[in-house]
């Protein structure tokens, strides 16, 4: 059973998640480390900026595939427990913004759930600048909080369209992050269980 979780940058979707593991267990598995980590298997990349420069079309498409199937055997594994997959449902750009999954890899992990983490976009940028020192973050486009949660809501509503599954959206306030993930726990349960 799959359950997917995605979130704008500082929205804080991978603390809500470590957090949610200590009242649900689940399996984890990070969209884009484990697609770096197969980049760097397959391509030799280095970095993960290189794999906007140095990859085709065709070897980012594979790898998307390659993600896809490694995802699948990790939920096979024990069709008992879940598996949260934390990942980017749309992607900020420099030119645009672009869906985190592409069609023919949304119709092959047959999610059951989507849920967004959402917060307010200034404790988005309060997060963001906490954060700056660590990691890169804002700038540009990605700085339109507001419309890019909106996307991530219409993506999410298309994602769970394409796998007849549910939408959820949990609202991650500052200083409430055990809420979120005992929010994000009962999600996970609900799909479980049916209850």
């Amino acid at each position: 059973m799959i359950v997917v979780v995605g979130g704008v940058p500082g929205a804080g979707k991978s603390t809500v998640i470590q957090r949610a593991r200590e009242y649900e267990d689940f399996d984890y598995v990070n969209y884009g480390d484990l697609f770096f980590q197969l980049a760097r298997e397959r391509y030799g990349i280095e970095h993960r900026d290189d794999m906007r420069r140095k990859l085709s079309i065709h070897e980012y498409r594979e790898l998307h595939r390659a993600v896809a199937d490694r995802i699948r055997e990790i939920d096979y594994r024990d069709i008992r427990k879940p598996l949260v997959v934390d990942t980017h449902f749309m992607i900020a750009t420099p030119v645009g913004f672009y869906p985190g999954f592409p069609e023919y890899i949304i119709r092959s992990i047959p999610a059951v759930a989507w849920v967004l983490i959402e917060a307010e976009p200034e404790e988005i940028r309060a997060r963001r600048e906490q954060d700056a020192a660590i990691r890169k973050r804002g700038g540009g486009i990605e700085d339109d909080i507001w419309t890019h949660q909106d996307l991530n809501r219409s993506a999410a509503v298309l994602y769970a369209y394409l796998t007849n599954g549910a939408v959820y959206i949990i609202h991650n306030r500052q200083g409430h992050v055990d809420d979120a993930a005992k929010e994000l726990a009962q999600v996970i349960r609900s799909c479980r269980t049916g209850q």
